[in-house]
Order: C-alpha cells, then structure tokens, then sequence
C-alpha cells in the first residue's frame, strides 16, 4: 500500500498505473488532494521536468515569483511505460528534475529555493531493513520535511497515512488502526498528543525536527512510545537533512567537517551543501544560517542549538531566548504550548508576553508560571504579561509562528 489518506486507500500499483497513463503535468500545481500531488509530482521528475511545489493554501501574492495564471496549467510530456514501480523508483532517483520549494515563512516572507532530487536524497537509506514500515505522514507534503519523508518511503516502497493536520484523537486511532511504525514531526505536533492516557507498542522510531525540543517533551512521547527510538534531525529548506542528535545533541558528520564554520555562535553552511537560492548570501562561500549554537565539545563537533538569530527579543538592553522561557513553561505539568514574543515598549524596547495552552481538565495560574519561572530565570526574562489562550498559530508546516 501507497497512501491511505482519511477514508481512501491507494495502492503502488495505481500509482504505477496513473504515471504511465497520464501525458501531462502540472508545472505549477496547487490542489488539496494529496495523492494527485504526489502523483504529479513523481510524473514530472520521471519525465526530468522542473517543478515548483505550493501549499494547497497559499495566495500566489504571498510569493512574488508564482504566476498565478499558470497555477494548475498542463504541460504535454507524453506517456511513460514503466513495468514495475521499482522502474519508476530508480528513474525517480536518477532524475534530472530542478524542484522549487519555499521556506515555511515561521519569521518572514517565504523564500524560493532550488533543489535537485540528488540533494533532497542525500540521506535517504534504502535495502532489506527498511521494508515494510508504516510512515505517519505529519508534514506539509509542499515542504522539506514533507519531500523527505516522501522519498525515504518512497525509495523502499513503504506506506504512508496521512495524518497532517489531524486532531489528537485522529492520529492516534491511525497509529493503531493502521499499525505505524515511524513518525517524523515537529515538536508542536508532539505536543499536541499529550497528555499521556495510553501507549502504542507498534512505533519503534520516533524523529523530531523543525524545532527545538526539549527533554521534558522527550520523556512524555517515550511513555507513549515505549518501544521507540527517538532522535533529533536539523534540516531546513536551504541545506536539506545536515545533522542528526540523540536528545538534544546534535553531530557534525565527520565528512562535512570542514564545510560547516560556527562564528560568533551562528552556524554557517558552505554552499556545497545548500540548493541555489537568489535570496542566499555568503561569507567567503558560507552561509550564515541563522541558528545560534553551544558546544558542548568542538573537537568531537558535539553542539546543541539555543535559539534562532532572529528570533532574540531585546529587553531592556538584554537579550531573551524565547525558547529558553518556553521551555521552561513547557515543563509545568499541564501545559499544552507556550509562546514567548515581545510587544514594543518606549522604554525597555519590548516587553516580554507569553501565550499559554492549557490541557484539557487541568488548572494552572499565572501565579504557577511566575513561581516556576523566578526558580530558573533572572527577572528580566520572566513574562510581564501571560494570557491563557485556546490555541496558538502555527505556520503551514506545522511549527509555531514567530512574529
């Protein structure tokens, strides 16, 4: 099985059949029926065409490349004749196709950035060990996360259940109903299965990217999966997959040691490792990243992620990781999210905000926040203002929206 999408079922072998029947494809596709997309999708790199890849909901005003006129136009390229899907898995591969996707715009303006199936496929792994799993499909199909996923299914011919966007109650009836053995999401979608009530035996690898995480969040998802794996991948839509982590630790591959530089704490990427972007910008071939990092041993390339550049909020002359406070908000028992942003103010710069989501049933009060707070954090660092809310926004690709 290929896909099981809510209440629809598509085989491999209709996959097969819709490659080899279809003459065209969509350049430019936008539509809300997932296995279209991956159909047109796998049709086009077959074929060796370029593609650009577009959520399902997005305003073409939102990028100012996109053409709205051609959105949703065919393009002739003839039928195939592949025999098997292991024809069409090695064709897809190979392929010469340039694919054009956008960063998730958590803290801006998406960005275009070009790809080829070699870069998107760098850490795919494929052979006997891998067949038969069962993929909890948990991200944008349109975003990094999402094509990798895609392909290191794919590659294997594994099976994939939709579950991206899915309610807390929905996705756990899939991991049972449909026996899924790997899930790879953001932080906030694992936050969104707590509180624990009951654990699922058939998950025996757990990944987590997009985010920062943290250990609390780490122990609550192993109860639910007990019999999982759980790691941590650094991957963005510049570089692809770069890095992997047991807990919060990430690695630095020995054979990219030497194109990857750590100035004034920022991670820079040399552009060997990157896709082709007209937004990117280098230092004497680097790219600066933007994520901020600590070493925890330089030597051995051990370093743990703080906090995005950009994301740092000045109060009053300091410099707040909002991360850091949401983490430790996090570690309350009974909180759902956290939020921390700041709101301009004359005097100190901004003001720190925090927006909560409490569990369901559960009572926590501002007065618990501030008491946790003030046992770890200096002053200045500590919510002037928390507001209980009901949800928080997140952005297309499931993460939390930075403003």
């Amino acid at each position: 099985m290929f896909l099981f999408d809510k209440t629809e079922t598509y085989s491999y072998n209709r996959l097969l059949k819709e490659i080899n029947k279809r003459d065209s494809y969509f350049p430019l596709q936008q539509t809300n029926e997932i296995f279209d997309y991956f159909v047109n999708f796998v049709k086009a790199l077959v074929c060796n065409q370029s593609i650009t890849l577009i959520d399902s909901d997005m305003n073409p005003s939102e990028i100012e490349s996109i053409d709205s006129c051609q959105i949703n136009v065919p393009l002739k390229i003839g039928t195939t004749s592949f025999a098997t899907m292991n024809d069409v898995i090695k064709s897809v591969m190979s392929s010469k196709s340039e694919i054009t996707l956008f960063t998730s715009g958590t803290t801006g303006q998406p960005k275009k950035v070009i790809h080829t199936v070699s870069t998107l496929t760098r850490y795919v792994r494929t052979g006997e060990k891998y067949k038969g799993q069962i993929w909890a499909y948990a991200y944008n199909p349109t975003h990094m996360a999402g094509i990798q996923v895609f392909f290191q299914a794919f590659a294997n011919q594994n099976t994939l259940v939709n579950v991206f966007n899915q309610s807390r109650d929905e996705v756990y009836q899939q991991i049972e109903n449909k026996g899924i053995t790997h899930i790879s999401a953001t932080p906030t979608f694992y936050r969104l299965l707590l509180p624990y009530e009951k654990s699922f035996s058939s998950v025996i690898r757990v990944t987590f990217g997009g985010e920062k995480s943290d250990h609390h969040l780490y122990e609550s998802i192993q109860r639910i999966f007990p019999n999982a794996k759980i790691n941590n991948v650094y991957a963005s839509t510049e570089a692809g997959s770069l890095f992997a982590a047991k807990g919060d630790a990430f690695q630095i591959p020995a054979t990219i040691k030497n194109l990857i530089k750590v100035v004034d704490d920022e991670l820079l990427i040399h552009k060997s490792l990157l896709g082709t972007s007209d937004s990117f910008h280098y230092d004497d071939d680097f790219y600066h990243s933007g994520d901020l990092i600590e070493w925890i041993n330089q030597e051995d390339g051990l370093f743990k992620f703080k906090s995005r550049k950009n994301e740092l909020i000045n109060v009053g002359g300091y410099k707040v990781n909002p991360g850091e406070v949401e983490s430790l908000i996090l570690d309350i028992d009974g909180i759902k999210q956290a939020y921390v942003y700041g709101k301009a103010n004359s005097i100190l710069g901004n003001v720190l905000c925090a927006d909560v989501v409490l569990q369901d049933n559960t009572i926590v009060t501002e007065l618990d926040i501030r008491q946790r707070l003030e046992e770890s954090l200096q002053s200045f660092k500590i919510p002037r203002r928390i507001k209980f809310v009901e949800r928080i926004e997140l952005t297309r690709t499931g993460k939390q929206k930075r403003k």
